[in-house]
């Protein structure tokens, strides 16, 4: 009888994993489903994570109050992320909403 993985991907959630002092503090790469907040836990500046497409590319999106466009973690674990994200990239487009940590493309 084979043994089951009880990592696979498809079933995690996205979720916070950490809290940075500085955006140099983040890893090169982040695991997929896993975002990390730059900041500290009372006055976050912003959520990074890797896009969830094909390239993987890097994305920071605001969390300062004070500064547009802003976002707002509702829940961190697992991830809401409200409005939705979208990037324009050559070539391609990425936008996507993180509703309590599923990923839904729009």
């Amino acid at each position: 009888m084979a043994k089951h993985r009880l990592t696979w991907p498809w079933w995690r959630r996205w979720r916070i994993i950490a809290t940075v002092p500085s955006v140099y503090d983040t890893p090169e790469h982040l695991r997929r489903k896993q975002a990390i907040i730059v900041g500290t836990a009372t006055s976050p500046k912003w959520l990074v994570f890797d896009c969830p497409c094909r390239q993987r590319h890097r994305v920071m999106v605001n969390l300062n109050p004070d500064r547009r466009p802003r976002w707002t973690v509702v829940k961190s674990s697992p991830l809401t992320l409200t409005p939705s994200v979208d990037e324009t990239l050559p070539g391609s487009r990425c936008h996507y909403i993180i509703r309590n940590g599923h990923l839904h493309w729009a």
